[in-house]
C-alpha cells in the first residue's frame, strides 16, 4: 500500500521537480506525516509557472527537506501543513536568447490539476499552510551579482480581521445570492535582506569606482491577500494585495547611491535587449468556456448578504504600507581634493524621516467613480474636485470641436466609460534634516523641512503631509474605438503642508554638491533610449508653508531680529490656463517700455516677448505644453523674530499674488503681481538685517558659482546655469521705515538678561 501512494507522489511531483525516485519519499499514511529530501525542482516548469520574463531565467533551484502534515478526519476545519527547511535558487539575469521549448503536449503543468470546477479538493489545497525556514535568490548577470535572503517565511489562513482562524472555514467569506467567495490568505516573514554589488571581473577599473554593495534590510513584513473568487468554478473575479512593512532603516552612502544607477541601467538594457526576441509563447492552463468569461461581477444585480457587504470589494488593488523609513545619505570622502575650495562640510550626512508611508495603485477603476471603497481614503476632496473639474472640461471641450451629431452622440454614450489606472502616494509625517558632519553637536542639528504638527491638528480627521495622486486613462474597449475620441491627458495633484522650510546655506551647497555625483553617474551608464514623458495635467497646492530665513548673526545686541519667516495660507501652481480666472492688469505698455530701457545681462528680449503674449492670451507660443505654470495665493506675510518660540515682528503686511513661470531650457521667466496694494513697515533693527542679509545671499551665490567650476573641472563644456528673471508688477506699495530719534539707546536698556536688582547689586558690591 505505501509502495502504490509513494509512486503516485512521484507520478505527480515528476512534473515539478527532477530525478524523485521513492526512496526519497518517508510515508505514514495513518498519521497522515510525509517526507522529501533533497528534492531539484524543474526550473523550466518553475519558469512557466511564474511566467518570469525572458531576460530573466531560473537556472537552477533545490530543496532540501520537505515534510507534509495531514489531518484526514479535520480536512474541511484543520489546514493540510507543508514545511521546507531550505530553498536555494540560482538566477541568471542574460540578453541572451532563450532556447527552444520542448516538444510537448503544449499544456502547462498545473493544466491537469485544473478540471474547470470549484469543489471541496480546491478548497482543501487553497487552506493549505506553507512554513519555509530559509528562502534564497541569488542572481547573477556577469557584470552584477547579489542575493534576495527570507528567514521565517509562513503562507496561512486568517480570519477577515486577520487573524488565526480556529476553524479554517472561518477564513471565507460565502454570499449564496452572488455566487461569491471572499478568502483570506498571510504570507509573512521574520527578515528580509536584499544585496547587489558589482563583480570585478573585466572591465575591472570601472567596476571598482562604483562597487559599493547596495544593503536592505527590514523585519517583521507582511503581505495580506483578500481574493474575491466565483464560487461556481473558482475564477479570481477581484485581490486586494497589501504589503506591511515595519521600521525600514537604510544608510546609503554615495558610492552606493552611484552602484544603483548603474545597476538599473544595467537591468534596463537587459530588458531593452529582450524585447528584441517577440513574444514568448506561455503556455497557460486549460480553461473551461465558463472560466474563459470575463472577470467581472455578473451578478452584480443580486443583492449580497449583509456580513458579505461589509467586506465585499468591487476592484483589484494593491497596496503598500510601511510604518516607518530612516534614510540616512552620506557622504564617505575623505580625500580634500575631491571637494570645492573653502569647503565646511567633512563626511557630511543627511537624514530622511518617514512615518507612515502608503503607496495604493488601483488598476483599473471607473474615473468618474466615487472612490467610497478606496483603502483609507476619504471623499470628496481637493483631489477629487480637481479630477471631476479637468473631466468635465476635456468632455466639453470634446463636444464642442465635434460637429457632427451622431459623433457627438456616441461620444455622450461612451464617456461613462472612461476607466483610469490610479495611483496614490501619502506620508503622514516627514522630516529632513539639515546637512551634518563630524563636528556638528546634537544641540546645532536643524531640520531642513519638517511638518507642522501644530497646524496639523486644526484640520478635521487625518491629516497627511504629502498627498500626491497620478490618473492615468483610458477606454475599456480603446482598440475598437476610433481615433476621434481621445482620451484626457493624464492627472498629476499634489499636496503638501502644513511645513515648515529652513534655508541652510550649508544644506543646499551639499545637496548641489551630491547632485552634481549623481549626474556624472547618470551620464556615465550607457541607460536605454527612454520615451518621453507625456503631457500632463499638473497641480501642486502647498498648505500653510512657512519658509524660514536664517538671518546674520546678530551677536550680542538683543534688538536685532535672528530669523525672517515667509508665510501663506495656500499657494497653488498649476499648468491649466483655465485656473487662472483673472488676467494680469499691469501687463500693459508702461511695463514693456520699462523692462525695453533696463541693462539687463541676457535674456530680456525673450522675457519681453513672453510677457507680450500673456499681454493679449495669457498663453505663450513656442512652448511646449505644460511649460507654463500659473500661480495664485492666499495673503502672503512676512515677520521676522528671535527664535522659533517668539512673538513675530510683521515686516510685510497680507498681500496675495498671481503669477506665472514660464519654463524654457537656459531660461525661467517669473512674473509676480500682487491683488492688493504691498504694506510694509521696517524698523531700524529689521533694516540692518535686511542688508546684511541681501549681502550673505549675494556672497553665497557666488561661492555656489566657484564649486561649480571647481566640479566642471575636466569636462569638455561646462554647465551652464539657466538664467533666472523675476519681475514683480507693483501698482501701489506703501512702505513706512521706523528709525530712532536722538541718541542711539544702550544695549543694556532692552536687554531681559539684566534688570534693576542686578544693576544695583553690582553697584552695592563694588
Amino acid at each position: 500500500m505505501t509502495s502504490i501512494i509513494k509512486n503516485q507522489i512521484v507520478k505527480h511531483l515528476s512534473k515539478f521537480a527532477k530525478n524523485i525516485t521513492p526512496d526519497q519519499i518517508s510515508l505514514d499514511v495513518l498519521k497522515g506525516k510525509s517526507e522529501l529530501k533533497n528534492i531539484v525542482l524543474n526550473e523550466d516548469v518553475l519558469t512557466e509557472v511564474l511566467e518570469l520574463p525572458v531576460w530573466l531565467r531560473i537556472r537552477k533551484a533545490t530543496c532540501n527537506r520537505v515534510s507534509v502534515k495531514i489531518q484526514w478526519m479535520k480536512l474541511k476545519s484543520a489546514p493540510i501543513e507543508l514545511f521546507i527547511d531550505e530553498i536555494q535558487v540560482d538566477i541568471v539575469l542574460t540578453s541572451e536568447k532563450p532556447p527552444p521549448k520542448k516538444k510537448g503536449n503544449g499544456v502547462n503543468a498545473l493544466a491537469a490539476m485544473d478540471t474547470g470546477s470549484y469543489g471541496f479538493a480546491n478548497k482543501v489545497v487553497e487552506g493549505m499552510s506553507l512554513y519555509v525556514n530559509t528562502l534564497e535568490i541569488h542572481f547573477d548577470s556577469g557584470a552584477f551579482g547579489g542575493s534576495f535572503m527570507l528567514s521565517r517565511l509562513s503562507v496561512d489562513s486568517r480570519t477577515p480581521g486577520w487573524q488565526h482562524p480556529q476553524d479554517l472555514r472561518s477564513s471565507r467569506i460565502s454570499c449564496p445570492n452572488t455566487n461569491r467567495t471572499i478568502m483570506y490568505k498571510q504570507i509573512s516573514w521574520q527578515l528580509l535582506r536584499i544585496e547587489a554589488s558589482a563583480h570585478n571581473e573585466g572591465e575591472s577599473a570601472q567596476r571598482n569606482v562604483i562597487n559599493a554593495p547596495l544593503r536592505l534590510i527590514t523585519s517583521n513584513g507582511r503581505i495580506r491577500i483578500a481574493l474575491k473568487k466565483n464560487s461556481t468554478d473558482g475564477s479570481v473575479i477581484h485581490a486586494r494585495i497589501m504589503m506591511i512593512l515595519e521600521d525600514i532603516l537604510w544608510v546609503a552612502t554615495l558610492p552606493q547611491l552611484q552602484s544603483a544607477i548603474a545597476f538599473y541601467s544595467h537591468i534596463m538594457k537587459l530588458v531593452k535587449a529582450s524585447q528584441g526576441f517577440g513574444n514568448i509563447e506561455v503556455l497557460l492552463p486549460a480553461r473551461t468556456p465558463s472560466s474563459l468569461a470575463p472577470r467581472i461581477d455578473q451578478d452584480a444585480g443580486m443583492v449580497p448578504n449583509k456580513t458579505f457587504a461589509v467586506f465585499d470589494f468591487n476592484q483589484t488593488s494593491h497596496h503598500l504600507n510601511v510604518k516607518k523609513i530612516d534614510l540616512h545619505l552620506c557622504d564617505d570622502a575623505h580625500s580634500p581634493e575631491v571637494y570645492p575650495p573653502e569647503w565646511d562640510i567633512e563626511s557630511g550626512a543627511m537624514q530622511v524621516t518617514l512615518h507612515t508611508l502608503l503607496v495604493d495603485i488601483y488598476p483599473k477603476t471607473p474615473a468618474a467613480s466615487d472612490r467610497s471603497k478606496w483603502v483609507r481614503y476619504a471623499t470628496p476632496n481637493p483631489v477629487t474636485n480637481f479630477l471631476e473639474l479637468n473631466l468635465k472640461h476635456h468632455f466639453a471641450r470634446l463636444i464642442e470641436n465635434t460637429a457632427d451629431e451622431t459623433t457627438r452622440v456616441r461620444l455622450t454614450r461612451v464617456w461613462p466609460q472612461l476607466m483610469s489606472f490610479n495611483v496614490v502616494f501619502r506620508v503622514l509625517d516627514m522630516s529632513v534634516q539639515c546637512v551634518s558632519d563630524l563636528q556638528t553637536k546634537r544641540d546645532s542639528l536643524f531640520n531642513l523641512f519638517e511638518s507642522d504638527s501644530e497646524a496639523k491638528r486644526k484640520f478635521p480627521g487625518e491629516r497627511f503631509v504629502l498627498h500626491a495622486e497620478f490618473a492615468n486613462f483610458f477606454h475599456p474597449m480603446s482598440d475598437s474605438l476610433p481615433a476621434m475620441i481621445p482620451v484626457p491627458p493624464p492627472l498629476t495633484h499634489v499636496q503638501l503642508g502644513p511645513f515648515m522650510l529652513l534655508f541652510d546655506k550649508r544644506t543646499i551647497r551639499w545637496i548641489l554638491y551630491v547632485a552634481h555625483h549623481l549626474t556624472v553617474a547618470l551620464s556615465q551608464v550607457e541607460a536605454p533610449d527612454m520615451e518621453p514623458m507625456p503631457v500632463t495635467d499638473l497641480k501642486l497646492d502647498l498648505l500653510m508653508p512657512k519658509i524660514v530665513l536664517r538671518l546674520p548673526d546678530p551677536s550680542s545686541d538683543t534688538r536685532l531680529p535672528h530669523r525672517l519667516t515667509i508665510s501663506l495660507s495656500t499657494l497653488s501652481i498649476s499648468n491649466r490656463s483655465i485656473d487662472e480666472q483673472n488676467s494680469f492688469t499691469l501687463l500693459d505698455s508702461h511695463l514693456m517700455d520699462y523692462l525695453h530701457g533696463l541693462d539687463l545681462p541676457k535674456g530680456k528680449d525673450i522675457l519681453r516677448s513672453d510677457l507680450l503674449q500673456m499681454n493679449s492670451s495669457l498663453t505663450v507660443s513656442g512652448l511646449d505644453e505644460g511649460d507654463q505654470l500659473w500661480i495664485s495665493s492666499s495673503p502672503l506675510w512676512v515677520e521676522t523674530d528671535h527664535g522659533p518660540d517668539t512673538k513675530g515682528l510683521l515686516l510685510i503686511a497680507d498681500v496675495p499674488l498671481k503669477g506665472s513661470l514660464t519654463v524654457r531650457k537656459d531660461q525661467l521667466n517669473i512674473f509676480v503681481e500682487p491683488h492688493t496694494t504691498l504694506s510694509a513697515i521696517v524698523d531700524h533693527f529689521q533694516l540692518l538685517q535686511l542688508l546684511r542679509l541681501s549681502d550673505d545671499i549675494s556672497k553665497f551665490a557666488d561661492l555656489l558659482t566657484t564649486d561649480q567650476k571647481f566640479l566642471d573641472k575636466g569636462k569638455t563644456t561646462e554647465s551652464a546655469a539657466p538664467t533666472v528673471l523675476v519681475v514683480a508688477a507693483l501698482a501701489q506699495a506703501k512702505v513706512h521705515l521706523l528709525l530712532t530719534h536722538g541718541p542711539m539707546p544702550s544695549p543694556y536698556e532692552a536687554c531681559p538678561a539684566i534688570n534693576e536688582p542686578t544693576l544695583d547689586s553690582n553697584s552695592y558690591s563694588g
